[in-house]
């Protein structure tokens, strides 16, 4: 057996492979991306107090959310972790972006779609390289073009509103993430539209009509980062419901429960008791060697499928 997470040599990557019956909830440090690949047997997957089931082929991205794996049946899966703090310099405000990609038939996403495809079938031929001893240089140059494809095709904002960006796609997700950033920093600060309008140097009537265009209220997004935030205090501290409150930003108590409450479809207290209670771990941990069929049966079948259909 191996262990948990190994790094790839200087890469930003770094893997683990595992078979799961039940593990730990787990929240990953600020600029991680991780990918859960399933590529045998089923698991049970839990977060933002919704479930799936992975089956063989699957995949499902995490980045700032607790979650737990559970009801695994003879399974054997792979995490793979990008540090996207990595790539601030390409994309500036990459560690506090927001990603949804669900790869798997249960999701109500739209998939598959050919973004997705492409995605698992970089994945299998990342593993298979790395597997194979492949130059450093090589597994950064496919792990870049990854990360690429995320801001790209599963950033939250173009995900649940490209379609309305148009022509202007680029500039109005810039945008977005110039206000998602400024939100993250000063969360535990009194925000209002106007001190975004002044931070982008537009007017505050011109901000409330641009986000509404965007499809982005103002104040659920700011509600929701401020929600997400409490996850960590939540599972990680003893700090009462009202102390984590005020520490996310929350004006008052009942405003946090109407927030929290509205993205993950229960209060606090129930979340912390549900994820604060998956601590049980039964996990065994293994070596890329010892998938490599694995890795070669689902090559062989995601070009299958691509070619016969």
């Amino acid at each position: 057996m191996g262990n948990l997470r190994k790094q790839v040599g200087g890469t930003p990557l770094s893997i683990s492979v595992y078979s799961v019956e039940k593990a730990p909830t787990k929240i990953n440090e600020k600029g991680i991306l991780e990918i859960i690949f399933c590529l045998k047997g089923s698991v049970k997957f839990s977060y933002a107090y919704e479930e799936f089931t992975l089956h063989a082929g699957e995949y499902i991205s995490v980045d700032k959310d607790a979650y737990y794996l559970y009801d695994g049946q003879d399974n054997m899966c792979v995490s793979l972790y990008f540090d996207l703090l990595q790539y601030e310099e390409k994309y500036p405000f990459i560690g506090n972006t927001l990603f949804v990609c669900e790869g798997l038939a249960e999701t109500s996403l739209r998939f598959p779609t050919p973004e997705y495809e492409r995605l698992k079938g970089m994945m299998i031929a990342l593993l298979r390289f790395i597997r194979e001893g492949g130059d450093e240089t090589k597994v950064s140059e496919v792990t870049g073009k990854i990360v690429d494809l995320f801001i790209k095709h599963f950033d939250i904002f173009f995900f649940h509103s490209g379609e309305k960006f148009g022509e202007k796609g680029g500039e109005m997700l810039m945008r977005l993430h110039e206000i998602n950033d400024y939100l993250h920093k000063h969360i535990k600060e009194k925000i209002t539209v106007g001190d975004i309008a002044a931070q982008l140097n537009f007017t505050e009537g011109y901000m409330s009509e641009y986000m509404r265009k965007a499809s982005v209220g103002f104040r659920g997004m700011l509600s929701y980062i401020r929600a997400n935030a409490s996850e960590s205090l939540l599972l990680n501290t003893d700090k009462t419901i009202l102390e984590i409150s005020e520490e996310c930003g929350f004006s008052d108590v009942k405003y946090y429960y109407s927030a929290f409450k509205r993205w993950y479809n229960c209060t606090p207290k129930q979340f912390r008791d549900q994820y604060g209670r998956a601590s049980e771990e039964k996990l065994r941990y293994f070596e890329l060697d010892d998938i490599s069929d694995l890795i070669d049966d689902l090559m062989k079948q995601h070009y299958m499928q691509m070619y016969l259909g």
